[in-house]
């Protein structure tokens, strides 16, 4: 769980620089325009727009302005218990990465930023929503890239794939000819990037979509199994509560009672 510290906007400020000092917390940085530069245990790195900067805890960390100038960025210092969620050692002095989806994450930082200045009920629990939302990401991020580009390739096209034919029945070999690979390389590379396997994932956007015709349409049960590809319903009824942790039952009880 990430307990919050502080968060800081630096908004084109001409003057702007951090003495050489152990950090005091973990921070996670967004440059969202210009470049700064930083020294990190010794090491000097400019970051730059579009790059994720992830500092753990006691790191020696000094910053200033690149030549170009003023910057903006937006940073987020939280403590992190170690557990089997924390996907980054303490072992460097920092991971950097390029981000792929540079808007959306701009956006998250904004409305983080307003949240937690803003200082309303409830806003505190908001702030830590997406704090730990914006390190997913960059954790995910991070991983992927420890696998070869022409895997990541592959796979998304394999999710790709999945996502846009969820509803009708899915074969490894069908895959395997998308890719032109084997139908084990396809089964083991996708695990190894997802961490499930193309079949898994499969159930996974379905019982998700299943979910969403549930709260928001007057389907029946068995109409909706017969739409995503579950031919026999109890299958369906099986996978749903494996995925979900509770019955598509529930789910159906669930928004009867809140509609009256």
């Amino acid at each position: 769980m990430i307990e919050l510290v502080s968060i800081y906007v630096d908004d084109s400020n001409p003057a702007w620089s951090i003495e050489e000092s152990h950090t005091l917390s973990n921070i996670l940085i967004l440059v969202a325009h210009g470049s700064v530069i930083y020294t990190l245990n010794g090491e000097s790195i400019t970051v730059a727009k579009g790059d994720f900067l992830y500092i753990p805890k006691g790191v020696l960390r000094a910053g200033r302005n690149s030549l170009e100038g003023a910057h903006q960025k937006y940073s987020v210092h939280f403590m992190i218990e170690q557990s089997d969620l924390f996907p980054l050692g303490t072992d460097r002095p920092y991971w950097k990465i390029s981000v792929r989806n540079f808007d959306y994450l701009k956006q998250r930082f904004l409305v983080l930023a307003k949240h937690w200045f803003s200082r309303k009920k409830h806003d505190e629990l908001i702030c830590t929503g997406i704090a730990m939302e914006l390190f997913g990401y960059f954790a995910q991020e991070t991983e992927e890239k420890q696998f070869a580009s022409i895997k990541l390739r592959l796979m998304r096209e394999v999710q790709d794939y999945i996502l846009a034919h969820y509803r009708k029945l899915i074969r490894i070999q069908e895959l395997a000819e998308l890719v032109d690979r084997a139908p084990n390389y396809v089964t083991q590379t996708f695990k190894e990037v997802t961490g499930m396997t193309p079949v898994t994932y499969l159930h996974q956007v379905r019982i998700h979509a299943a979910r969403d015709l549930i709260l928001n349409t007057k389907l029946t049960l068995g109409e909706i199994a017969d739409y995503l590809g579950y031919s026999d319903q109890a299958h369906f009824h099986r996978v749903f509560k494996k995925v979900m942790g509770y019955p598509p039952s529930s789910a159906q009880r669930e928004i009867m009672r809140i509609q009256g």
